[in-house]
């Protein structure tokens, strides 16, 4: 999936993931064709999640054929993020904490930092000021930094 799909991929994947035929796609059948479709994502439902509500802009919970091909975009870069994440999880509680961030920070090309402006670039992250840092806000600050994986 690296490779942009022309529309007309796009539009025999999407009726492909559309197996009741209806034009739309609810978070159930993107998972359920995704992780048929790309196997590789079958440990990566987060990254999946996160595709799912970014492709749909029209905020109704399902994802259309003009939403579709943006869909397709974003589950090969959140896997990516998501294999960054997994690598900064240290514990895989599914949450980073300072001391995970730190060891990992230059993952994130965050080196040269000291620790704290390290502790201030954590606080950018962990924007609901849990202490710990979220997929969800993982992916918010990476596709700002355009961080890709580079292992």
């Amino acid at each position: 999936m690296t490779k942009k799909l022309s529309e007309e991929e796009v539009n025999k994947v999407f009726k492909q993931f559309d197996g009741n035929g209806n034009g739309i796609l609810s978070l159930s059948e993107i998972q359920a064709a995704v992780i048929a479709t790309y196997p590789q994502y079958k440990d990566n439902k987060p990254a999946i999640l996160r595709a799912y509500k970014a492709a749909d802009t029209s905020k109704d919970g399902f994802v259309q054929l003009d939403e579709f091909g943006r869909l397709l975009e974003l589950l090969h870069y959140y896997n990516e993020l998501y294999e960054i994440f997994k690598v900064l999880d240290v514990d895989h509680d599914k949450r980073i904490s300072f001391e995970e961030f730190k060891k990992g920070h230059k993952l994130m090309k965050l080196d040269g930092l000291s620790d704290e402006e390290l502790r201030e670039e954590f606080g950018k992250i962990d924007t609901n000021n849990g202490g710990l840092i979220l997929f969800d806000e993982f992916c918010i600050y990476a596709a700002k930094r355009k961080l890709k994986k580079d292992f």
